[in-house]
């Protein structure tokens, strides 16, 4: 059996975080959970529990945009959150540009009659599948280490 990577995928949001996972030698992708952002320690301590259970080799982390190509507000708090990531997990970051992929994972959930509740629940964490499929389609990578993921704040 060969070595693969296994990415879990983060869509970023104030209130919540959605995961997901893959393995680059099946590319199957599953949604993993959301975590609640409201207490910091509080998250970080339930992510550093699935990262232990989970044994990633990289993130891959969703990077929103306006529909023109520029910054939003998110953008910059996605950065922000990416080096925080970076300070405490000595694993690749990889991002992903991304466009409306919660509204896309929200409308596809009501239109299979899920209800508003589940989708309050789930809407995150699909929303990271779709930012992990895109991934792993694109043949444009880019990847910031640990060490030089400070580049991107300074990109603001």
């Amino acid at each position: 059996m060969g070595t693969y990577e296994k990415f879990i995928a983060i869509d970023y949001g104030i209130k919540r975080v959605g995961l997901a996972i893959c393995n680059t030698e099946t590319q199957f992708v599953f949604p993993l959970c959301t975590l609640d952002r409201s207490v910091k320690k509080t998250f970080f301590e339930n992510f550093s529990r699935i990262l232990d259970e989970q044994k990633p080799t990289a993130f891959v982390l969703g990077l929103p945009f306006h529909e023109n190509g520029s910054p939003c507000i998110t953008t910059n708090q996605v950065k922000n959150f990416a080096a925080s990531l970076a300070r405490r997990y000595p694993l690749p970051i990889y991002f992903m540009e991304e466009l409306l992929s919660s509204f896309e994972a929200e409308q596809d959930m009501r239109s299979y009659g899920v209800s508003a509740k589940k989708i309050k629940e789930k809407v995150d964490q699909e929303a990271s599948v779709r930012i992990l499929e895109s991934f792993l389609r694109s043949p444009k990578k880019i990847v910031y280490t640990p060490e030089t993921v400070s580049q991107i704040i300074k990109e603001k």
